[in-house]
């Protein structure tokens, strides 16, 4: 066991992959398939921030016709991969010859180890992946991640968050906000973290600095 050894809890969507890119532009295609209009990108961006359950997304886009528009659109997404994060695969190769363990928790986990691995990730890198019994923003989302770093050695005063969304935020323990690192690579913005709560000095623009943050920030 490494003394001091750190621990990173991270989301997966819009913070490892390009989540609403792949999202947009699939749905674009769904729709030009099925020849009926598609929403316009504020109108998806607007309903992304809420972090809702995926097949709500299209309830809330389609209505009626959301169950025809989601099963076209099932038809062929895994065919497309997913593309990683800027700079996303380089920071998590540094971040695992660091020594820091990373735990990805996610709402949703189907078909998450295959995605992962065709946006290019070694899976290897990755102690877990988690999907809590109670889903973010639920304050008790991360407790089984925070227990899975312990038992490999990583104190609570060592573990780190990162997300993109809200839900990630309001997800914390209190006693973990202020190693909570926000990434403008999803539906939020840094004022609207900042307003949340988080310290402006942890929201990113890249996932590249996370490294450098988690090596030289949180101590007590």
């Amino acid at each position: 066991m490494k003394e001091g050894q750190k621990g990173l809890i991270t989301d997966f969507d819009n913070t490892l992959v390009k989540t609403m890119l792949f999202v947009s532009g699939h749905m674009r295609e769904t729709c030009e398939t099925l020849g009926i209009g598609c929403p316009n990108q504020d109108k998806l961006l607007a309903i992304l921030k809420l972090n809702p359950p995926f097949e709500k997304i299209f309830q809330d886009i389609f209505a009626e016709r959301a169950d025809e528009v989601l099963a076209k659109y099932r038809e062929t997404a895994m065919e497309k991969p997913f593309e990683p994060i800027n700079d996303g695969l380089k920071t998590v190769k540094r971040l695992k010859q660091e020594g820091i363990s990373i735990v990805i928790v996610s709402n949703r986990i189907n078909k998450l180890p295959e995605r992962l691995e065709q946006a290019g990730y070694n899976q290897n890198y990755f102690l877990a992946i988690v999907q809590p019994k109670e889903p973010k923003p639920s304050k008790q989302a991360y407790s089984e991640a925070i227990q899975t770093l312990k038992q490999v050695g990583v104190k609570e005063k060592d573990i780190f968050i990162a997300g993109d969304s809200l839900d990630d935020y309001e997800a914390c323990p209190d006693h973990l906000t202020k190693r909570f690192f926000a990434l403008l690579t999803g539906p939020n913005t840094e004022e609207e973290f900042i307003e949340a709560g988080v310290e402006k000095d942890n929201v990113l623009i890249s996932i590249s600095d996370l490294p450098n943050m988690i090596l030289n920030n949180g101590r007590d």
